[in-house]
């Protein structure tokens, strides 16, 4: 059913630099010190 060979959307390639850096680091750091201190559960 695709007669178009252009894709429907489009990205903006100035969204590049954000494909490496963390966008919510505040909440990466609170998630990272949980974990630190309860650990991951133990799977059966």
């Amino acid at each position: 059913m695709n007669i178009y060979k252009i894709p429907s959307i489009i990205i903006d390639k100035s969204l590049e630099e954000y494909k490496t850096k963390p966008l919510f680091q505040d909440k990466l750091d609170k998630a990272n010190a949980t974990l630190k201190k309860t650990g991951l559960p133990k799977i059966k």
